[in-house]
């Protein structure tokens, strides 16, 4: 029925909706500590700039996010989004950018892990920040991908593994943790740390390594780790003594719970 209609009649429009004219981080608030915030902040910056859009106010952003995780729970996972703002109809037009800050108490994911390989069915683009526009062409994919309910998407791209929909990969194979790395691949904050301490070296990972797989975990600043029970059916080790190991160093970190 028309009445049903949201229907609204404007002049401008958030060029966040009108062009993809936006970025996000989403990070976990524990107790007022943020996990990697500096990271967080410099992969914003990067990927607003491809849009000329420069934040210099970087403490006073910050604390509205810690405001607004502390109004929600001790807790709580927060999404930062910036976009080119209001303005009239037109590429070249210019705004004064908006910010949204959403928050919501962490709840942790108890159901299994288990992953099931997706071609990903769109050309690859360098991810060197979380573009929203990124994230569309991720849902127009999971139109294609015929999963099983229980299972979580593990994308491929022409024989390489990228990673989940919304988290890196870390797989254990001859002794060593691997991160898949290449085009299409965003380098997650967990990611980027893990390689950094190198704990975990990334390389161009084809399929064929998943059949030498012993272990996997999903990485991304929700759960910081979730540990993978299988790929493609067959079962991985979930106490892997190196798995341990990964998570022993994460939880010393300021910002990080597991």
């Amino acid at each position: 029925m028309a009445d049903d209609l949201n229907i609204q009649y404007v002049e401008g429009l958030d060029r966040g909706l009108s062009y993809a004219e936006s970025c996000f981080e989403t990070f976990r608030v524990l107790d007022g500590s943020i996990f990697a915030w500096d990271y967080h902040w410099q992969r914003l910056q990067q990927g607003l700039q491809c849009f000329g859009i420069v934040l210099t106010n970087q403490q006073q952003i910050l604390q509205q996010c810690l405001n607004a995780a502390k109004d929600k729970s001790a807790d709580c996972l927060v999404r930062l989004t910036v976009s080119g703002g209001d303005a009239p109809w037109g590429l070249k037009q210019q705004a004064i950018p908006k910010i949204f800050i959403q928050s919501l108490p962490f709840q942790a994911k108890k159901a299994e892990v288990h992953l099931q390989g997706v071609e990903y069915p769109f050309p690859l683009m360098p991810k060197i920040a979380k573009f929203t526009s990124d994230y569309a062409l991720t849902l127009r994919a999971s139109q294609k991908w015929n999963l099983d309910g229980a299972n979580t998407a593990l994308v491929y791209k022409d024989g390489m593994v990228l990673g989940g929909i919304t988290a890196n990969i870390a797989l254990f194979v001859d002794d060593q943790w691997l991160t898949p790395e290449g085009e299409g691949i965003l380098a997650g904050t967990v990611r980027h740390f893990l390689v950094e301490q190198g704990l975990i070296q990334a390389q161009v990972c084809p399929v064929s390594l998943l059949e030498q797989t012993q272990a996997a975990l999903l990485l991304n600043s929700g759960a910081f780790v979730q540990v993978a029970h299988s790929i493609n059916g067959k079962t991985l080790d979930t106490s892997h003594p190196s798995t341990a190991d990964l998570q022993h160093i994460l939880q010393k970190q300021q910002g990080v719970r597991l």
